[in-house]
């Protein structure tokens, strides 16, 4: 939860390379996991690169997320 809450901050401060980077390994970490309050910190996640929505980066991740966790796109 903790990379999923300092990639948010990074996708805060404008760094989508390496928000996106930290919330791929939060799913990498949270797939093995069931929690509701780890998803929703991936949820936060997806919220952060509203501004670069069309990347392709930033809809696969949304898409990786969506599969991996079944964590709904913003």
């Amino acid at each position: 939860m903790r990379l999923a809450i300092v990639g948010t901050a990074q996708l805060q401060s404008r760094d989508l390379e390496h928000g996106l980077e930290l919330g791929n390994r939060s799913v990498d970490i949270l797939a093995r996991v069931q929690s509701t309050r780890a998803k929703d910190y991936v949820l936060e996640v997806q919220r952060g690169p509203r501004p670069w929505r069309h990347e392709p980066a930033v809809r696969a991740f949304i898409q990786r997320t969506r599969h991996q966790l079944g964590v709904a796109a913003c």
